[in-house]
């Protein structure tokens, strides 16, 4: 009885061991992680396991294929915006620097018309100048030669000059012989030249 009984359980240990193998192997041949033998492709109930097995592993790739293709698809869509984008601002930031470019051109322009303006003005000012102290020296020149005449002949002299040149001269000359010549000139020209001088020397 118990030869019986072992030899029962050492069935029993087998058959669960085939079934545990058995139960892997089908688990593998599902997830297709093993490919399944040509002759179980053949049998009649296995041959439409392993293919129903082997379409759904594939429809499942597809599907995670077009979903991966989906997202390369929108993942460049958004790469090409990008670059759309970033040309458009390449674009409008080139213009701006052609812009500024003009201007700086332009400004450099009226830079150098102010700079030649500014020498040219000066050139006139030291002419200016010369021609003021020539001017200022001649009438110190005159105004020694009239103080040494009389100074009627001097007042007679002075009175054919312009109003301008007389004060000129008038200006280099001693106080008393400017007021000396005055008396011996025309009373209205006398006049005329005593209120310039009080606008010329304030």
């Amino acid at each position: 009885m118990t030869g019986i009984l072992k030899k029962i359980k050492f069935l029993l240990i087998l058959l669960s061991l085939l079934l545990l193998l058995g139960g892997g192997y089908y688990l593998l041949l599902y997830l297709n992680l093993l490919s399944a033998p040509a002759f179980l492709k053949n049998a009649p109930l296995m041959g439409d396991f392993v293919s129903r097995s082997a379409e759904q592993v594939s429809r499942l790739q597809y599907e995670e294929i077009l979903k991966q293709k989906d997202r390369a698809m929108a993942e460049n869509q958004k790469l090409s915006q990008t670059l759309e984008d970033k040309a458009e601002e390449m674009e409008k930031t080139r213009k701006s620097l052609a812009d500024l470019k003009k201007k700086l051109k332009l400004s450099e322009q009226e830079d150098d018309n102010l700079k030649e303006e500014i020498a040219q003005l000066n050139s006139e000012i030291l002419d200016l100048k010369s021609k003021q102290e020539s001017r200022s020296s001649a009438y110190k020149d005159m105004a020694t030669y009239f103080s040494e005449m009389k100074a009627k002949t001097a007042a007679d002299i002075l009175s054919r000059l312009d109003d301008e040149d007389v004060i000129g001269i008038f200006s280099q000359m001693e106080s008393d012989t400017v007021a000396e010549l005055m008396q011996n000139m025309d009373a209205a020209r006398a006049a005329r030249i005593s209120k310039k001088m009080l606008v010329a020397v304030p």
